[in-house]
């Protein structure tokens, strides 16, 4: 296992978790903003600022992948880093709907789609610089950089849970800023390493009078891939915090000591299914654990609803759920020309939410006419259906070589 720049590792992994927590925070607090920006609207106000978030991802990941391509994957990162640091700190200061009425909910609108804009765009330039930066047992750092994500998650979570069971109702009035404040300070340390961040030699050694806008023509099939990957994944890990909050009516303290179990044992299911795709492909593996996936989602939103055995239910959803996506940071890297991989990277992992970000809203529109657990199992697996499709009619991918 030959690493050629360890400070790259590092810093791309400190962007994972970074994204892992931001997003985890919104997620967990789901209700809670909801409440407090949008309280007229119900269900729909605690999945506006997920949607919020992930939609505008998409031009992140074009304009400062194209960043990356054009000027260095270093170069791109310290912009996104920088912007996400502020943005985070900032929606702690936020006036609430009951201060100043509608332009509270306009705000937080505005300043999640502008975080959305920094996270997508460190995305590209993450999964890049990482991937080009090892030179074998790419799944297994794929795996790692995927599993970053859940450290963030598990880090929000377990702040959650603990601030819930001290502070009490304050808490919903008060003491949810503290999540977004503590965000602020793993945003410094990742600029920090940032600066000890090098240009992989794979992207040194091209020449970059290439557009790399002319390397998307291989963006069709991983961008399918991604849809599918993202439909299940929010349709399932990143909802239930709201499915048991707002649906099952599980107080914040206990709902999120279930989340943290769920995305901590996700950690060792990606580091597992990563080693795996170094041996029987990014495909075969992809393809496997969406079915996998499948299967876990349904039994777990047919169970839960009774509200027993919920602790073991959710750790196997947490494992099984997150066994396909783990392949990603390998998958839409290898997909890639050196020219262009930083805008193919961030444009089909980012593109994708342009369809799946609406996957709360999706599940929340067919609750009206199915049990919501329905719903939400429905959309999963259409998810999955995607994802197998979109791998089955692309190449395998893992004894790809980066450069060129």
């Amino acid at each position: 296992m030959k690493v050629e720049n360890w400070s790259n590792v590092i810093g791309g992994y400190i962007s994972w978790v970074m994204d892992g927590y931001d997003l985890g925070a919104v997620v967990i607090t789901s209700t809670i903003l909801g409440e407090l920006f949008y309280p007229t609207i119900k269900l729909l106000g605690a999945v506006l600022p997920i949607v919020f978030t992930i939609i505008s991802r998409p031009l992140g990941g074009f304009v400062f992948g194209y960043i990356g391509d054009k000027f260095g994957r270093r170069s791109s990162l310290l912009i996104t880093v920088l912007g996400y640091s502020l943005s985070i700190g900032l929606t702690a200061i936020l006036p609430t709907y009951a201060q100043i009425g509608i332009l509270a909910s306009i705000l937080l609108s505005l300043l999640r789609l502008v975080q959305g804009i920094f996270i997508g765009g460190d995305v590209a330039g993450s999964f890049t610089i990482v991937m080009e930066s090892i030179n074998s047992y790419r799944g297994v750092f794929s795996g790692l950089m995927q599993s970053g994500v859940l450290v963030g998650f598990v880090g929000v979570d377990t702040l959650f849970t603990y601030l819930a069971s001290v502070t009490g109702r304050e808490f919903i009035t008060f003491y949810w800023k503290l999540i977004f404040i503590i965000g602020v300070i793993p945003a410094i340390l990742a600029v920090l390493i940032r600066f000890k961040m090098v240009e992989p030699s794979v992207w040194l050694k091209i020449k970059h009078n290439v557009n790399p806008i002319k390397g998307l023509r291989e963006l069709p099939q991983p961008f399918i891939v991604m849809v599918g990957f993202w439909l299940a994944i929010y349709a399932g890990p990143q909802l239930v915090p709201t499915i048991f909050g707002q649906i099952m009516r599980l107080s914040p303290s206990y709902f999120g000591l279930l989340v943290t179990y769920m995305n901590l044992i996700g950690i060792p299911s990606m580091l597992i299914s990563g080693l795996i795709s170094d041996y029987i492909g990014r495909r075969k593996m992809g393809i496997i654990g969406s079915i996998i996936a499948a299967i876990g989602a349904f039994l777990f939103y047919a169970l839960i609803p009774e509200k027993t055995n919920l602790l073991y239910l959710t750790l196997l959803f947490g494992f099984l759920v997150n066994l396909p996506s783990a392949i990603s940071p390998a998958f839409l890297t290898e997909r890639f020309k050196t020219f262009a991989r930083a805008i193919g990277v961030g444009t089909a992992y980012n593109g994708a939410y342009l369809i799946a970000g609406w996957a709360p809203i999706l599940v929340s529109i067919l609750s009206s006419h199915l049990n919501p657990f329905y719903a939400a199992a429905t959309v999963f697996i259409v998810g999955s259906v995607i994802a197998i499709v979109g791998l089955a009619i692309g190449p395998e991918t893992y004894k790809q070589s980066l450069e060129g």
